[in-house]
């Protein structure tokens, strides 16, 4: 079972060293999530599942924002000055190497999915903020062609047979896709008062100008392009529901967030569950974590064992430079999922109610033992506050990035050997995707 976390923000020190005092850090792969977008379904569609019209946003849909960009910057300045504190990096802000490309260059690596402009645009302004005024360069494949790295399954590096996609879902909702589980029926209620509450109200006919209903009709499991997806009830409002929770971390006024009924941080937190559930159905189930985030996992040994792998894993790709220590990857909530389901992790966020909320990252730490020469896994989730999203808020020793450390249930233990880390993971990526 995975282990579900409720640890506070980082305390102690400022820049507080998980590992022991004979333990040196030598490198960390993060794994991110892009920053503040627009809601991916334009407005109409939203309008037809609603009372009433939405805001308008300062992007096209699934566009990242200025807003968005500044938070995400804010992350990476954060981190960057961290890792070099904690002597991953050189003192000096920009990285030192050889030239862009060479074995011996890029100390630091980023590397966005180059299908969605919110991705690369967001490996950009992590990478300012990481070496702020190097000019350092975030990679990926040419723009808006797709990444197989972020994308195994449907991307056919990893296929998924989508029968037992199918029961592995059904099994995870209690074994009746269409029930609302009794822990996700209060979030589902509360979200119908903020975004239906006329048109879900009992007796409303569907053709009502209020809009239809998203609250009710049929639930099923659908194979989309060999990615597996659940239509109905949940996943609509999922889908609502995050767009509301976006509303209010770009700062929109409270009176406009949810039309003023979901303007604060309780009552987002009263209808995120919703989103969160769908998440873990499609995502972070096992059968589908461990396909869909096969190469990703792949990846990540990688970085963590120094593996000389192509970046991602395959020619013509360059690799990732022999020289790089601090690998980090962004691409969305799904990846982040994705990885989690196939580690067995899970938390909870003091201060933010969505698990894989915006620029949230998975950092897996590497630190040597100096008496030994053992290399160790150590895997620590850093993250923004709602409130700090919400405001694009500067992260600093005083006023620092949430952070969570994650044990890893296989290690038995809050570290893995550098071996085991490997070991465990590949055992929970199918053989055949194992590249």
């Amino acid at each position: 079972m995975p282990v579900v976390l409720a640890a506070g923000l980082m305390t102690g020190p400022a820049w507080a060293d998980a590992t022991a005092p004979h333990e040196v850090l030598e490198r960390v792969v993060m794994l991110t999530r892009h920053g503040v977008r627009s809601p991916t379904k334009g407005l109409a569609e939203l309008r037809r599942l609603s009372d009433q019209d939405w805001p308008a946003w300062p992007v096209d849909r699934g566009i990242l924002t200025p807003h968005g960009a500044d938070a995400i910057r804010q992350l990476g300045l954060y981190l960057g000055a961290q890792y070099r504190q904690r002597g991953l990096l050189g003192p000096d802000r920009c990285p030192a190497g050889g030239p862009p490309g060479s074995p011996a260059g890029d100390p630091v690596f980023v590397w966005g999915d180059s299908g969605d402009q919110r991705t690369r645009a967001s490996a950009q302004a992590l990478a300012d903020g990481l070496a702020p005024g190097c000019g350092l360069k975030a990679r990926g494949l040419a723009p808006d062609s797709p990444d197989v790295l972020f994308d195994a399954a449907s991307g056919g590096a990893c296929p998924m047979d989508a029968a037992e996609a199918t029961k592995a879902v059904i099994a995870a909702n209690g074994g009746d896709i269409a029930t609302v589980p009794a822990s996700v029926a209060p979030a589902l209620a509360a979200l119908v008062q903020v975004v239906a509450p006329k048109a879900c109200a009992p007796g409303a006919a569907s053709d009502s100008p209020a809009g239809a209903c998203f609250a009710t009709g049929p639930a099923k499991v659908v194979d989309k392009g060999g990615e597996v997806k659940v239509d109905g009830p949940l996943a609509r409002g999922a889908m609502l529901a995050e767009s509301v929770f976006l509303e209010y971390v770009q700062g929109m006024p409270a009176d406009q967030v949810g039309w003023g009924r979901a303007g604060t941080p309780q009552a987002l937190a009263a209808i995120l569950p919703v989103h969160d559930h769908q998440a873990d159905l499609t995502r972070r189930t096992p059968y589908i974590a461990s396909h869909n985030g096969a190469l990703l996992a792949r990846q990540i040994v990688a970085g963590v064992t120094g593996e000389a792998v192509g970046a991602p894993l395959a020619p013509p790709l360059a690799p990732v430079p022999a020289g790089a220590r601090l690998i980090s990857i962004l691409g969305h909530d799904t990846n982040l999922s994705n990885v989690a389901g196939l580690l067995g992790l899970d938390w909870t966020l003091p201060g933010q109610p969505d698990k894989t909320a915006p620029d949230t990252t998975l950092a897996f730490e590497v630190s040597r033992d100096t008496a030994t020469g053992k290399r160790y896994v150590r895997v620590t989730l850093y993250y923004q506050t709602l409130e700090d999203l919400r405001q694009a808020a500067a992260l600093t020793p005083a006023h620092p990035a949430g952070k969570v450390d994650l044990p890893l249930p296989a290690c038995g233990g809050d570290r893995c050997t550098v071996e085991d880390f490997a070991t465990l993971v590949r055992k929970a990526v199918p053989a055949a995707c194992w590249r």
